[in-house]
């Protein structure tokens, strides 16, 4: 690793850590926001105080369940904050019913390089898989799963239907 100062320190392993924040363009809005600058947001994905705003991804402070979880700032959940955000403004626009955003399932599938992966269900976390299986699932997620869609409208208007199977 190479420092600022141009010193150079050997190493096999390096973990970075660092935290998240919301964007930064979200200060424009006047509304409440968690402690990562998230903004919160309704069960339609409305901002708080601004019914004409939807936010979703790493902005948006959303509850999944009734358990009072909420979104966190992956991919899992940013993918489906989008499909419901989308639909809802649409919905605004054409005077239909919304969709209430709901993710009651939490699961991580952590790359650890070569020695495999570790997968995970549950708020709590309990591994079910680990190693070789897991990386299996892993490159299966990242190549398919939420690999963007080809170029064809029949496809992305399906996988854009928020309450099609996602994982």
């Amino acid at each position: 690793m190479t420092l600022k100062d141009g010193q150079t320190i050997a190493s096999q392993t390096v973990i970075w850590t660092v935290g998240v924040q919301a964007n930064g363009l979200t200060a424009q809005i006047d509304a409440p926001r968690d402690r990562l600058g998230r903004l919160h947001v309704n069960t339609e994905l409305q901002v708080s105080g601004h019914e004409d705003i939807y936010a979703t991804g790493d902005v948006a402070y959303a509850t999944t369940d009734d358990e009072g979880h909420h979104a966190l700032m992956t991919c899992q959940h940013a993918i489906l904050l989008g499909k419901f955000a989308g639909n809802n403004a649409a919905a605004s626009l054409l005077k239909v019913t919304p969709l209430p955003y709901r993710q009651e399932n939490y699961v991580t599938c952590l790359d650890l390089g070569a020695w495999g992966a570790v997968y995970t269900e549950g708020w709590d976390q309990q591994v079910k898989l680990t190693r070789a299986e897991a990386k299996k699932l892993k490159m299966s997620i990242t190549s398919e799963l939420i690999y963007p869609p080809k170029a064809d409208r029949a496809v992305a208007f399906k996988i854009a239907d928020p309450l099609a199977p996602f994982v």
